[in-house]
């Protein structure tokens, strides 16, 4: 049988406590710089324009239940200085043209029931110095 001295068993542990404090320092900083590169990302992401964002109109559509939520920015430049619009909706064999005056293109959406699942959506803006800008969506949804 061995002695063993159990008063030197906690400066053996005294000798650990440096490097337990290095990897701790290492594990603090690996998070701080995940965080850091993760923020970077992101403002990366929120930077890069979007294709709605890059489009003069931003027009696009939802479907919600059994109805399509048409969409514009209504701060965009071109809506802005419109003096009037018209949306164009094909669905199937009906064509609709839904006129909207310069008031009305500032509450940013339309809603609209379609009869069949494939609807195209034309939106034509014309502005107050005889531009005219458009852009078209089509909206096809499961049967």
């Amino acid at each position: 049988m061995t002695d063993f001295d159990y008063s030197l068993e906690p400066r053996r542990w005294l000798r650990l406590m440096p490097t337990i404090g290095v990897a701790m320092f290492a594990i603090v900083l690996a998070g701080f710089i995940l965080d850091v590169n993760s923020a970077r990302q992101a403002k990366k992401l929120s930077a890069a324009p979007s294709s709605v964002d890059s489009s003069p109109l931003g027009l696009s559509v939802t479907s919600e239940s059994q109805q399509l939520e048409i969409l514009w920015n209504h701060t965009s430049s071109a809506i802005h200085d419109a003096e009037n619009a018209t949306i164009r909706i094909s669905d199937g064999d009906l064509s609709e043209a839904v006129p909207f005056d310069a008031r009305q293109l500032q509450d940013g959406s339309l809603v609209y029931r379609p009869r069949t699942n494939d609807v195209s959506i034309r939106m034509e803006v014309h502005e107050r110095d005889g531009r005219q800008v458009s852009e078209s969506v089509r909206a096809v949804t499961t049967p």
